[in-house]
């Protein structure tokens, strides 16, 4: 389980990340991943709570299905979903973004960024359908190859930094050009979302979905998760000072926000062939190609079963739960890789992918803090083998922080995600309708998520970051969001759905996972 959460976590991250946070920040951007890391820590102790309590494959729309009811099951598991079939877009396209220094058809420049071809987006179908492969030939194979892969994940980023730092390092680097935070406070949080580095984080996720699977979930699953978000702390800060520290002057000369035009092909091989480090260079080309294929193999699997788990409580087409021999759900898997290899078309680069996922994936996980009261108080005699000290007050502060989040990504990221979010709103409520048997939606109980989202969608188009208008003036915005996300929190756990409806649904999952 700590090895699946590594992989999740160390994927195309730590290719990319640090290049286009210390652009955003400069040097402080340091910070910005101390503060992401509280944010992802704080959002997976909610989970360790949730998914010892809920173990199930697909465990993130099982939840939401469990204390919201189907409206707020629907929404929630279809932007994870989204996330998650997005995520193995983006890490197939690392790889062949590394690729491109070598097989040059792969990759053209657009502006700052690279992009994938034609050609390009054809070797990445080729990719993902490989990994689908391997997922549907069963998850003890898949585990088998995983352990290998994250032992050579963890090896390669922190070798990588520790010879860089001792070959190149420039101290002066931290205090010129700029200063430390050239861009001030709003460059250190713009970092966070969309510098890529909540996008690194949220790999956690993947632990929660195979919390089904695991031997002692009680124990292995907050374990796994809060491990693995500790120990990719400290290799994300570690390759962060060594990028800042030993990139040359001349690569400096328009400030930290021209760095990505001089190494947007890969800025730790880059580095490496400048210091005269070609057996390290040598060592990341193929590690581009390891690392984020190994993160890519893993959300094959994880999003297979968030359609399974969705197809279950009858959210998605009832195919999505056929089993394969294997008991995986191989038409989940591939209609999911199909979507990845469409989302290409429009969503071509890194950096574009990373503040697309960042958003979607936040907001999916906003409804873990207010589950998290609502089982509490619904269903308190549950056993719970791990809970959280303070639940109700931490869950108020994690919720806080999904809204900072979801607002430092920028409205030009956030109107295509809170549209989507919409839209999939509006297909299910009509599709509920001309169903046979409706489900109750219990809007009483979950109407709050459409004023949710709503009101974050105002807030990022007034805001100041990422295209927003800036009418909300700096600092005000802060108070605004804190306001608003302690309203909308209230709002929701006073209204939560009947104990009968929420117990009623956790012993059909019990039932099912012990059933599969």
């Amino acid at each position: 389980m700590l090895l699946t959460g590594l992989t999740g976590i160390i994927g195309s991250g730590w290719l990319f990340a640090s290049l286009y946070a210390v652009q955003i920040a400069g040097p402080a951007a340091i910070i910005s991943w101390l503060i992401g890391c509280l944010l992802a820590l704080t959002l997976a102790l909610i989970y360790a709570e949730l998914g010892a309590l809920i173990p199930a494959a697909g465990a993130l729309a099982r939840i939401p299905y469990v204390a919201l009811g189907p409206l707020g099951g629907f929404v929630s598991g279809w932007l994870c979903w989204i996330a998650y079939v997005a995520m193995v877009s983006i890490e197939v396209t690392a790889v062949l973004d590394y690729a491109g220094n070598y097989v040059s058809w792969l990759t053209e420049t657009y502006g700052d960024d690279r992009i994938l071809t034609g050609r390009g987006v054809a070797a990445a179908a080729v990719l993902i359908a490989i990994f689908t492969a391997i997922n549907i030939a069963g998850v003890k194979w898949m585990v088998r190859s995983n352990i290998a892969i994250t032992i050579w994940k963890l090896a390669v980023p922190v070798l990588v930094p520790v010879v860089i730092i001792a070959v190149g390092f420039q101290a002066e680097n931290f205090t010129a050009y700029g200063g430390f935070a050239p861009n001030g406070i709003n460059g250190i949080l713009g970092a966070v979302s969309s510098g890529g580095i909540i996008f690194s984080f949220v790999g956690f996720r993947s632990v929660i979905d195979l919390a089904g699977e695991a031997r002692n979930p009680a124990r292995n699953v907050p374990l796994a998760l809060v491990g693995s978000v500790i120990i990719c702390l400290v290799i994300y800060v570690l390759l962060q000072v060594a990028l800042i520290g030993a990139i040359p002057a001349e690569h400096l000369s328009d400030g930290w926000a021209g760095v990505v035009e001089n190494f947007a092909a890969g800025p730790f091989a880059g580095l490496a062939l400048i210091l005269g480090l070609q057996w390290a260079a040598l060592l990341i080309f193929a590690d581009a190609i390891i690392s984020p294929g190994g993160t890519a193999l893993a959300y094959v699997g994880s999003s297979g079963r968030i359609n399974y788990s969705m197809a279950q409580t009858g959210l998605f087409p009832k195919f999505f739960a056929r089993l394969n021999r294997q008991n995986v759900p191989a038409w989940g898997m591939i209609v999911n890789s199909a979507i990845g290899i469409l989302i290409l078309a429009p969503l071509p680069g890194w950096p574009q992918l990373a503040g697309f996922i960042s958003s979607a994936a936040v907001l999916s996980l906003a409804i873990g803090p207010v589950a998290l009261v609502v089982l509490r108080r619904q269903a308190g005699d549950y056993e719970r083998p791990f809970m959280i000290p303070f639940g109700h007050a931490f869950s108020a502060v994690a919720f806080i922080f999904v809204g900072f989040i979801v607002y430092w990504s920028g409205w030009d990221t956030n109107w295509k995600i809170l549209l989507i979010a919409f839209a999939g709103l509006v297909y299910f409520v009509v599709h509920n309708r001309l169903r046979s048997d409706p489900k109750p939606l219990y809007l009483r109980h979950t109407g709050w998520l459409i004023v949710y989202y709503a009101v974050l969608a105002v807030i990022s188009w007034l805001g100041n970051f990422g295209g927003g208008l800036g009418i909300i003036p700096d600092y005000v915005d802060s108070i605004v969001i804190v306001i608003i996300s302690l309203t909308i929190f209230q709002m929701a756990v006073r209204r939560p759905l009947p104990g009968g409806v929420i117990r009623a649904a956790i012993q059909d999952t019990e039932a099912r996972r012990i059933g599969s």
